[in-house]
């Protein structure tokens, strides 16, 4: 052991891109909800590197409509640039992008800037992947444009789901308010791709998730207008 730790030090002092390995980000929430129109909906980047640390990004799904994903509707920002949806530089063609340094004990910005005046209104999503060397993290932004029928506030509502057991193995328990009229539960891995989607009524339901391989899980609960009006997070060991 004596012999072993002298070396590890040195091959650490030797190779920064093992240093860079270690080093780790976080994204301040997985899930944004919000209710605007021109108003930039933010979610923060930390990370324990003094040195700095740049994230490659891109958008990795979205339900938008056509009038969300015009250049001058949809707007994302990191520390560095704000980019408009020209040509598909967003989304659906998912270009990575990469921003400036994000330093430890300083939290970096990210927001979703958009300019809805005059386009549809519902509730859509849009998730965002960021990544580095140390891995990946997902934000979602449950987007809400205008006023949504029934709902008074959607981020209570949300808080108001609860999803047991988490972790989950072979199913998992959603339940929530039965006035709500949630009418479809759906199931999205990290980066977006729907994995199931469950018909639902009542105040509860209970998803299979046998054919789900372990990882990291959204489920998206969506009334009978088709909008998402709440998102909760799960790991399926």
């Amino acid at each position: 052991m004596k012999k072993i730790l002298p070396l590890l030090i040195a091959m650490l002092a030797l190779s920064p891109s093992l240093l860079r390995a270690q080093q780790d980000f976080n994204v301040a929430e997985d899930t944004v909800v919000a209710t605007t129109v021109t108003t930039p909906v933010y979610d923060d980047i930390t990370t324990s590197s003094t040195a700095g640390i740049k994230l490659n990004w891109k958008v990795v799904y979205s339900n938008f409509p056509a009038d969300w994903l015009a250049d001058t509707a949809l707007g994302l920002c990191d520390n560095n640039v704000c980019y408009g949806n020209n040509s598909g530089a967003l989304y659906p063609t998912g270009a990575a992008h990469v921003s400036n340094n994000y330093f430890a004990g300083s939290p970096g910005g990210f927001d979703y800037s958009p300019n809805l005046t005059g386009a549809s209104p519902g509730t859509y999503l849009l998730t965002v992947q960021f990544n580095d060397l140390s891995g990946s993290r997902t934000a979602t932004f449950v987007i809400t444009r205008g006023i949504v029928s029934g709902i008074n506030n959607i981020n209570n509502f949300s808080s108001d789901v609860s999803l047991y057991p988490n972790p989950a193995r072979d199913e998992v328990n959603v339940v929530y308010d039965a006035n709500a009229d949630i009418k479809n539960i759906a199931v999205y891995n990290i980066i977006g791709k729907v994995m199931a989607v469950y018909k639902v009524s009542g105040p509860s339901a209970n998803l299979n998730l046998e054919a789900m391989p372990s990882g990291i899980y959204f489920v998206r609960l969506a009334n009978s207008y088709g909008q998402v009006i709440a998102t909760k997070k799960f790991t399926k060991q």
